[in-house]
C-alpha cells in the first residue's frame, strides 16, 4: 500500500465512524444548519524529489503561495458537523540548493507553474457547543487532489498528461469567534498529505538524476475566513 493510500485508508475510516458517533444514543438532534463559509491564507509545501547535480544536491519544490476557497457545512449536533470544501493555490515549481552548505548555487526559478485544486470531506470536532462565543476544534478529512502544470516549452519540467488526480488526509486544529448567531470568524491550521505528482505512470517529469521521490507531499495551511449561518 503507497503511502498516500495509508492515509486515505484510516483516514476515511475515522471520517465515518466519527460521524456516526457524533450523536450519542439517546441525544435529542438539532434543525438541520448549513454553514456557508469563504477562506484564504498561505501554503507550505514539502519537496517533490531530491537530486544530484554539479557536486551537490537539489529539491524540486513549490513556491509558498496564497489558498483561497470556500465551504458548506451541515450539522444537527451540538459538537460536530460535516464539512465540504474546496480551495485552489496557484504556484509556481523551482529547484532549491539542498547540499547543506547554505549556498544558492543550484538554485534555479519558474521552472513551470503549478495549480492545484484540493476536493476535501471532513468531520469538524468542537471542543464545547458550536454556537459558544469562541468554539476551538480539530478536523479530520479525506482530499481529492488536482495538480496542473502550465510547463514552459523547452524546460526542464514537462508532462505527458498536465494534470495529475491524487488522494490524501488532512487533519487541523481551528477556533471559530463569533459575531453573532449566524456570523462568525474561523483560524484554521492544518496538514495535507497528497499524492505526489512527480510519482507515478504518466507522473510530471524531470530531467537530472533523482535519487528520492517521495509518494506524497505535505501542505501546511494556515487560513482565516468567514461563515454564515442560513
Amino acid at each position: 500500500m503507497s503511502r498516500a493510500w495509508s492515509w486515505i485508508v484510516p483516514g476515511t475510516v475515522a471520517v465515518i465512524v466519527s460521524v456516526a458517533s457524533a450523536a450519542p444514543a439517546g441525544a435529542q438532534l438539532r434543525p438541520l444548519e448549513i454553514t456557508i463559509g469563504a477562506h484564504g491564507g498561505g501554503a507550505i509545501f514539502t519537496e517533490f524529489l531530491e537530486q544530484r547535480a554539479d557536486g551537490g544536491e537539489r529539491e524540486l519544490v513549490a513556491k509558498s503561495s496564497p489558498v483561497i476557497g470556500g465551504s458548506i457545512s451541515f450539522s444537527r449536533w451540538d459538537l460536530s458537523e460535516v464539512r465540504l470544501a474546496a480551495d485552489w493555490t496557484g504556484t509556481e515549481i523551482e529547484y532549491q540548493d539542498d547540499s547543506g552548505i547554505d549556498s544558492d548555487e543550484l538554485d534555479e526559478e519558474g521552472l513551470a507553474d503549478l495549480n492545484l485544486v484540493v476536493a476535501q470531506l471532513a468531520i469538524v470536532r468542537h471542543l464545547v457547543p458550536r454556537d459558544a462565543r469562541v468554539s476551538p476544534y480539530f478536523t479530520l478529512g479525506v482530499n481529492v487532489a488536482v495538480w496542473a502544470l502550465d510547463e514552459v516549452e523547452g524546460g526542464e519540467v514537462g508532462a505527458t498528461e498536465e494534470t495529475q488526480v491524487r488522494f490524501g488526509a488532512t487533519t487541523g486544529i481551528g477556533a471559530r469567534f463569533a459575531f453573532s448567531r449566524r456570523t462568525s470568524l474561523k483560524v484554521e491550521i492544518d496538514r495535507a498529505t497528497v499524492g505526489n505528482p512527480f510519482d507515478g505512470e504518466n507522473a510530471f517529469r524531470v530531467g537530472g538524476d533523482t535519487f528520492d521521490e517521495p509518494s506524497t507531499v505535505g501542505i501546511l495551511r494556515l487560513m482565516g475566513g468567514l461563515s454564515y449561518t442560513l
